[in-house]
């Protein structure tokens, strides 16, 4: 019996793909219009191992790509669901602050974001006069997957089951092994171009603050070193503290309560790019009164 169950367990994208095909299809029913579309662009993330200096953010930006379906309830609000992929990470070494940087941590993450959010567009296409430009805002949520890692003398570590913050040790009774799925809420704003009544080329920007603090795994207070190494070993205790390493002195252990990160403001992450999308399902165009070509 458990043999049979463990061969109905799917995994977080087969469930992802088989939830867009699913929309697809009831959204195809009764369409307004229904765009495909992919966004091409850049992530960034902040958080404890970020600041707010440009080189930083510049620095701490990767390549993001993804997918998205765009379905008009009416001429002013839009229901999109997006799947984005991207990279997030965080140097100590970027920043030009001396506490930053004598902390001497770092870390980067794989992201797989999926969000729904309704879009709102406070002017309208017309036909009449030709309106190609729509700017909205847009507000939802989104579920998402990470894994921080690290290097760590030349070799790349899973920062996670090192518990580098104690978690689990009985001297942090409150403090439990993260979980590697969250969830966030969104804002954005965008801005769509109309170069004909099936193509659309758009510029969309989002923020999403995040229900964790640990997608760079720092968050608290240090743990005591000798007791992180008696318990989850001598690597853990190394990679969470590493001020001696940036001083190049013998190995040390913080003074109990020092900050490693700031557990009052949970970690971020942008998402902005290029769009363009094809209308799948246009009623203009079945009905044959298409909006022709763009006129300024």
């Amino acid at each position: 019996m458990n043999q049979y169950y463990s061969k109905k367990i799917y995994s977080p994208r087969q469930l992802l793909i088989t939830s867009l095909l699913t929309i697809i299809y009831l959204f195809g029913l009764n369409a307004q219009t229904l765009e495909l579309g992919i966004l091409a662009g850049g992530a960034n993330y902040q958080g404890d191992l970020a600041s707010s200096e440009f080189k930083v953010i510049t620095q701490q930006s990767n390549f993001a790509i993804g997918g998205f379906l765009r379905y008009a309830i009416n001429e002013s609000f839009a229901l999109k669901l997006q799947v984005v992929k991207t990279e997030l990470e965080g140097d100590d070494a970027n920043s030009s602050y001396d506490f930053l940087e004598q902390r001497n941590l770092r870390f980067f993450s794989p992201l797989l974001d999926a969000s729904l959010r309704l879009e709102w567009y406070p002017f309208v296409a017309n036909s009449q006069y030709q309106q190609v430009l729509l700017p909205y805002v847009a507000l939802g949520g989104s579920f998402f997957t990470f894994n921080p890692q690290a290097e760590y003398l030349g070799q790349v570590y899973e920062l996670r089951p090192l518990n580098t913050e104690g978690q689990g040790l009985p001297s942090f009774p409150n403090r439990k092994p993260y979980s590697l799925y969250s969830g966030s809420v969104l804002a954005g704003i965008g801005i769509k171009f109309l170069l004909n009544e099936d193509l659309t080329l758009g510029l969309d920007i989002s923020a999403n603050y995040t229900f964790t603090d640990y997608l760079d795994d720092v968050s608290d207070t240090y743990a005591d070193y000798q007791e992180l190494a008696f318990t989850y070993g001598t690597l853990s205790a190394d990679i969470s503290y590493q001020v001696d390493d940036f001083f190049d002195l013998n190995q040390t252990t913080p003074l109990p309560g020092t900050r490693r990160g700031n557990p009052n403001l949970n970690d971020l992450f942008f998402i902005a790019g290029i769009t363009l999308s094809y209308n799948l399902v246009n009623p203009e165009r079945a009905s044959g009164r298409g909006m022709g070509c763009p006129t300024f």
